[in-house]
């Protein structure tokens, strides 16, 4: 038998699992049709039980009673004997919430005054006499004795299995997944050893070792996976929430849920669709009567989507509101001296400047935003992820706030490059293949161009970015790596192969390098930075536009 504390985080554990399918199902019943509701309300009605049964079980009585008292209305619900309103979908968001952060706490469950909640439950049930007074009484009655024999039974069965339901903490999986890492690279290092000694029993091992390391990282990577519709439901409620504070009426549209992303990005994401999100129904979405007179139908839709592309996973936010008004944005940024008022307008520079801190198109500070804080901090937030968002807009017809982030940020397919006797590191995904550097063409600069089946493409010359000492190789190789649409080549000393990069952070006191990801060991046992390939040619570009405009 598992010890109290052992006892309390599954209770607290099993408690969150049904309130977050309660939520989802209470958001449900605004549209759903008559039809669809039985099966609904039961599912809430199932999951209330549950918690109360659970928390009878462990001792938590005003948790339990609550519980109970839920109970009555959903009961009444069912009976088609109450009526679902707005109303009540906010009075039933309320009181679950309040359960929640019961259950975070159920060792101070006798702690707890519930008598205003059970009031506003009763309040619900006051014109049905009959179920009046079983709300009122559950405090003193407490579930039933086989409620509660059946819930003590639930416990005995999540004691005895919680060990295959263990949550693992982020910063545990992060430590497996260096090791891991870390295994992979000592064992490239065994099997380059087997190549130069020749020895073919050695080399068996090698491979054996390779085999079962590509098993045990994709096993581990695998436990980091998550699909972000773990994430999703909670942005129904946001959404519903925020409608109601500004006067608005929008219905938040899902697709793709099933996508998985790295835990860690899952988590870090949060905070960047909040704003998003909110910045949708205060900015983007009009209010009803606007609405109407526009032509348009009087709830707004806002879309939340993500979809899988590659090693990367795109998340798009849009609204169908009057979208971003990019003339009212130069305007702004011109008078409070951050753009040149010489300076031709120009539409996709007006729509970047929204990441600008401190600009804003809203007129007044409302509750939910307009401070003009927040849209920097989103981007910020998503570079850290080594990810990227765009902004697209079409007054009138709303706007869309793309995000382009890694699948994973752990162990990552790379081919080793060098220069300058370096090591450098491109991400696989990006590479499409490996050339020589046509004899006669040379780059006086940076940037340059090269012919490439008929077409031009632009290259970038590694060494001379950074600045390498030394001259070029006498065979300089040019790797063709995606583009947007297009292609581009980054000319390096020599192509070394595939290799596998366990992915570190350079740390606060370098912070963020345009162009750099981070770095990673070498089988030498050498540091080498790993490049962020499409941030490594906007910051060759955004360089050489610099230098143009430089007199």
């Amino acid at each position: 038998m598992a010890d109290d504390d052992t006892l309390y985080e599954l209770f607290t554990e099993s408690c969150h699992e049904q309130l977050r399918g309660i939520e989802a199902a209470i958001l449900d019943l605004e549209t759903a049709r008559s039809a669809d509701l039985e099966p609904k309300v039961n599912a809430i009605f199932r999951a209330a039980h549950t918690i109360k049964g659970d928390a009878g079980a462990i001792g938590a009585a005003n948790l339990a009673a609550l519980g109970h008292a839920v109970e009555s209305v959903l009961d009444l619900v069912r009976q088609e004997r109450l009526s679902v309103t707005p109303d009540l979908i906010g009075e039933l968001l309320a009181i679950f919430d309040a359960m929640r952060s019961m259950a975070e706490n159920a060792r101070n469950d006798a702690d707890r005054d519930i008598s205003t909640h059970q009031e506003r439950l009763a309040s619900l049930l006051a014109p049905d006499r009959d179920a009046a007074p079983e709300a009122a009484a559950p405090n003193g009655d407490g579930p039933d004795p086989g409620d509660a024999e059946a819930a003590a039974a639930t416990a005995r069965k999540q004691d005895d299995t919680h060990i295959r339901k263990l949550s693992i903490p982020a910063l545990e999986l992060d430590i497996l997944v260096d090791r891991v890492g870390e295994l992979g690279i000592a064992q490239a290092r065994l099997a380059a050893l087997s190549q130069r000694r020749a020895d073919l029993e050695l080399r068996d091992v090698a491979e054996e070792v390779e085999r079962l390391s590509a098993l045990l990282r994709d096993q581990v990577l695998g436990l980091r996976m998550l699909p972000i519709k773990v994430s999703f439901p909670k942005y129904r409620r946001l959404v519903r929430d925020a409608c109601a504070s500004l006067g608005k009426d929008a219905e938040l549209v899902m697709a793709g849920e099933n996508t998985e992303l790295d835990k860690t990005i899952i988590e870090q994401l949060n905070n960047p669709c909040i704003h998003l999100l909110r910045n949708a129904v205060d900015h983007g979405i009009e209010p009803p009567d606007v609405r109407e007179h526009l032509g348009k139908p009087r709830r707004g839709t806002i879309s939340l989507s993500a979809r899988q592309d590659g090693s990367d996973v795109i998340i798009a936010v849009s609204d169908d509101g009057g979208g971003i008004d990019a003339g009212k944005l130069w305007q702004k940024a011109v008078a409070a001296g951050r753009l040149d008022a010489s300076r031709p307008f120009d539409e996709a520079t007006a729509l970047e400047l929204i990441f600008l801190p401190g600009l804003s198109t809203a007129d007044t500070v409302g509750t939910v935003s307009g401070r003009g804080v927040g849209m920097d901090a989103v981007r910020d937030g998503i570079s850290a992820l080594r990810g990227r968002i765009e902004v697209s807009s079409r007054p009138g017809y709303g706007s869309t706030f793309t995000i382009r982030l890694p699948v994973s940020l752990a162990i990552i397919d790379c081919l080793e490059v060098r220069c300058a006797g370096e090591a450098y590191y491109l991400h696989l995904d990006y590479v499409e293949e490996c050339l020589e550097l046509p004899p006669g063409l040379s780059l006086a600069a940076d940037l340059g161009v090269m012919e490439h089946r008929d077409l031009p493409m632009p290259l970038l010359s590694l060494r001379r970015f950074f600045e390498l000492p030394g001259e070029e190789a006498a065979t300089p190789h040019v790797v063709t790596v995606r583009q947007g649409g297009g292609r581009a080549g980054i000319v390096v000393d020599a192509v070394i192969g595939r290799k596998q990069a366990v992915l570190k952070h350079l740390g606060r006191a370098l912070g963020r390098i345009e162009g750099v990801l981070g770095g990673t060991v070498t089988e030498a046992g050498d540091m080498a930075l790993v490049l962020d390939v499409p941030g490594l040619l906007e910051a060759a570009r955004a360089a050489a536009r610099t230098k143009t405009r430089q007199p």
